[in-house]
């Protein structure tokens, strides 16, 4: 089964030619259709902005909510502390009609006539004298104080701080320029 070779591709290579240089043109419509389309888009995201605004607030507005929370838990913290320094550990004294005696049988006694209000108080026993506030009560006052400061500073800054959008660009530079700025010019 023999056959022949088949024959080889020819190519055939074109003659050489000056180059040539291409210029597009764009048109001035273009850069003008270009800025009414950012125009549209900045008009679109001031409103998506306003939106926003309208359902979580400004930046400043959300800050002040803010520091109303840490204000609200410092203020919780401060009331879950024990009043007058250290809880009143001491023992307390039962309120009696009249004084009862301890004797030496281990028992008591009580002593004839004896009258409402008879005696004093034993030692250690009865009210203790409050010792003002204690460091953690001090310091959850003074963070309490710092976060009013604060939490109002915050309410006046989202009162006076105004909603900020992106400016809108107005006849930009690029869609203001002719035609005839981008056709070929012959430099010699």
């Amino acid at each position: 089964m023999g056959g022949s070779k088949p024959t080889p591709p020819t190519i055939i290579m074109p003659e050489e030619s000056n180059p040539q240089a291409f210029q597009t043109i764009i048109p001035q419509k273009s850069y003008k259709d270009l800025a009414e389309s950012m125009g549209r888009t900045e008009k679109e995201y001031n409103r998506l902005v306003d939106q926003r605004y309208d359902t979580v607030g400004t930046a400043a507005e959300m800050g002040a909510r803010n520091r109303g929370g840490e204000m609200q838990e410092r203020a919780s913290y401060l009331s879950s502390l024990p009043r007058g320094g250290s809880p009143d550990e001491s023992f307390k004294e039962t309120p009696r009609e009249f004084a009862i005696k301890s004797n030496r049988r281990g028992t008591f006694d009580t002593v004839p006539g004896a009258m409402s209000g008879f005696g004093g108080s034993r030692p250690g026993t009865g009210p203790q004298q409050s010792m003002g506030l204690g460091p953690a009560q001090e310091a959850a006052s003074i963070r309490y104080q710092k976060s009013k400061d604060a939490y109002a500073k915050a309410l006046n800054k989202a009162k006076t701080t105004p909603r900020s959008f992106m400016p809108e660009t107005k006849n930009p530079g690029f869609a203001q320029n002719t035609d005839d700025l981008y056709l070929p010019k012959i430099i010699n």
